[in-house]
């Protein structure tokens, strides 16, 4: 019968200790560890990251820069109406910069570029019916936005539609 003081099955040096034990085992827990870090880095992983998908804002923001440019147009096609038309334009351009700091990923600011139309040419009236029409389409743009949108963005792009609905009001 063998019994822990005459069992000899184990050589000399090598007999299984509970100190050696909890070394292999906290061995084994620091290497699954690290290939767990090295996975969770895509440091083993040969596939290319994939870029994040557009915000679902980007469209609402890219109507934005365009109302700028397109009072920017008018703007320079008739000086008379700067008293009407600036704080119009300014309220998009906050606009703008509020849709910008809650975008992620946020837009490259060479992604808005002013449009290369022709000039705003035309009277008054014609220049004011053409804002009008843009600001129609922005409103309604906006409303549709705000009723897709997270509740977090509601407030905000709420408040850009009903701006955008004031001034299809303001531009008659």
């Amino acid at each position: 019968m063998r019994t822990r003081g005459n069992d000899h099955s184990w050589s000399a040096g090598s007999r299984p200790n509970r100190r050696r034990l909890l070394r292999a085992g906290a061995a084994t827990a620091a290497a699954g560890l690290a290939a767990t870090a090295l996975a969770g880095c895509d440091l083993l992983d040969p596939t290319p990251d994939t870029p994040p998908p557009p915000d679902a804002l980007m469209g609402l923001l890219a109507g934005t820069h365009a109302l700028v440019s397109a009072y920017d147009a008018a703007l320079a096609a008739d000086t008379t109406l700067s008293t009407l038309l600036t704080p119009l334009r300014e309220t998009h351009r906050v606009h703008a910069a509020a849709l910008d700091a809650i975008m992620s990923p946020r837009p490259s600011a060479s992604a808005f570029t002013a449009p290369t139309g022709a000039p705003v040419t035309g009277d008054r009236k014609a220049i004011l019916k053409s804002l009008r029409t843009a600001e129609v389409s922005a409103a309604k743009q906006a409303a549709e936005a705000c009723v897709a949108t997270t509740t977090s963005r509601a407030v905000l792009v709420g408040e850009i539609a009903a701006a955008r609905a004031t001034h299809v009001e303001v531009l008659v």
